[in-house]
């Protein structure tokens, strides 16, 4: 695994004109083969658990995360020759129909574990219209026109700067399906862990746009809270916690860390190439 830093030279959440900007450490780990019910185990387990190496631990969920996992639709992005693909960055749409649509272009993982993820929040009708049908031609059109709007500050700026591919070569490659049970981890109360449990169904939009052979997938994402505060962001038992969670899982369930985006693993599911 690699060495784990949350990396403070810059917030890890932080506001700006045309998009919001998150700098987020997280570690994934393979869940293919594992059950609800034997994953629900290991995390009552190291809630009890993990208090004994790390102080000041309380790990909480939200109700109903257990039977009911909230679903969102994510829409992946890449030029006719899949020239994203490879490179571990991403741009992508995320949808739920009840609380959020944004598009985010998202740059691969650095040496400590760090990703940098520039996201637009849609508004109004264009939320709507993407929550109701995310991979419509009236959706897919909406993010091409942010994608090539000079005007606003927005991800596809990005995208062309550190890849040099523009908007208006993109068009969708890849719908994933995923349903997440998340929990979240406090020290003293603070905020800084969220993890999840996603199950990903994933469909080759190019080729099979109405989902006949979907694939699936599955993994556990360590990441830290996403508005953690100054203050506790730099406590060294914040990394010691994801390294306890990690080792935990790759134990019990004898699986390993992986670093294949979701994208990527969508892919090779679907024998994209």
């Amino acid at each position: 695994m690699k060495s784990l830093k949350i990396d403070n030279s810059q917030p890890v959440f932080e506001v700006k004109k045309g998009h919001n900007v998150f700098n987020q450490l997280a570690v994934k780990v393979d869940m293919n083969g594992v059950t609800d019910e034997q994953y629900f185990e290991w995390l009552d387990f190291v809630a009890e658990d993990a208090a004994k190496y790390i102080n000041g631990v309380r790990f909480l969920e939200k109700e109903g995360v257990r039977d009911n996992p909230p679903l969102n639709t994510a829409v992946y992005y890449d030029t006719k020759d899949y020239k994203l693909l490879p490179t571990g960055a991403l741009l992508r749409t995320s949808c739920n129909k009840v609380t959020h649509a944004f598009c985010a272009f998202k740059m691969p993982e650095n040496e400590h574990g760090n990703r940098l993820d520039r996201r637009h929040v849609f508004q109004d009708e264009k939320k709507k219209q993407i929550q109701e049908a995310p991979y419509s031609p009236e959706s897919v059109k909406i993010v091409k026109d942010l994608l090539k709007d000079q005007e606003l500050d927005q991800p596809g700026k990005y995208l062309f700067r550190e890849f040099n591919i523009a908007g208006d070569e993109l068009e969708p490659a890849v719908v994933l399906f995923g349903n997440r049970s998340t929990f979240f981890v406090r020290i003293d109360e603070y905020d800084v862990l969220r993890c999840s449990l996603d199950r990903s169904r994933v469909m080759d939009y190019r080729k099979d746009i109405n989902g006949e052979r979907k694939a699936f997938f599955q993994e556990v994402e360590i990441s830290i809270y996403p508005r953690i505060k100054k203050e506790i962001s730099e406590d060294v038992r914040i990394i010691e916690l994801i390294d306890y969670l990690v080792d935990s899982l790759k134990q019990r369930f004898s699986t390993k860390v992986i670093y294949d985006i979701k994208y990527q693993r969508a892919a090779e599911a679907l024998g994209i190439e």
